[in-house]
């Protein structure tokens, strides 16, 4: 516990001060693509399936009040949204529409026989898709990201596509794991998004994410 307390303090030094970044690595590594055989196996294991505890989602209940108080009664796209934690999060909240998706076929399946009232009112869905080439759709209120940037390829693009399926005044709700790699991430986003919200969330057990909301440059503000 100690030193995941201190590596913390480290963190947020890094956050704004990139010339620190060798304290806790050079997070040197390229962005990776996620093929979908190997994630059913992650969830197949089984080795996500504590995200889905409340005391495991703090940064998503953050998230998902900062959504729905930035655009009340959104309508939602999520990248990556494996079996469904952020939506376990956002569900009691105030939203109009809601897409999952996720390159894995078995994650959609688990997301969809855990909310199948929600899926029956109309308001929520999930659907297999890849993150990295989503189709042109929307246009969106706010596009979530969480815990999985880092397998969407490069941050330009990305906040491009995001961009072209958000309505105007639209927003991206992010979180990220903090570690060396997505702490560089980070700063490219930082590059191609206009920082609306920001925020570290430190759990009981020692764990931390990174929490934002954003406006990808080029996107009107509504």
């Amino acid at each position: 516990m100690a030193y995941l307390r201190l590596r913390r303090v480290l963190e947020l030094a890094v956050l704004d001060r990139p010339g620190l970044a060798w304290l806790i690595g050079s997070g040197g590594r390229a962005s990776r693509a996620a093929p979908a055989a190997q994630w059913d196996g992650y969830y197949a294991a089984g080795t996500y399936d504590s995200l889905m505890a409340a005391d495991r989602r703090h940064h998503h209940h953050l998230l998902a009040g900062l959504i729905a108080e930035r655009r009340p009664r959104g309508r939602i796209l999520e990248i990556g949204c494996g079996q469904g934690a952020f939506f376990r999060s956002l569900r009691r909240l105030d939203y109009a529409s809601y897409l999952g998706t996720d390159i894995a076929p078995l994650a959609i399946g688990q997301a969809r026989a855990a909310f199948t009232d929600d899926i029956a009112t109309g308001r929520a869905d999930f659907a297999v898709a890849d993150g990295a080439a989503l189709a042109p759709g929307g246009p969106y209120d706010a596009i979530v990201i969480a815990d999985c940037i880092e397998y969407l390829g490069p941050i330009p693009d990305l906040m491009a596509r995001c961009r072209d399926l958000l309505a105007p005044g639209g927003v991206i709700g992010m979180t990220q794991w903090m570690a060396a790699h997505p702490l560089a991430l980070w700063r490219e986003v930082r590059a191609h998004a206009r920082i609306l919200d920001e925020s570290v969330v430190l759990a009981p057990w020692g764990g931390a994410w990174q929490v934002c909301t954003c406006r990808p440059a080029g996107l009107a503000d509504g």
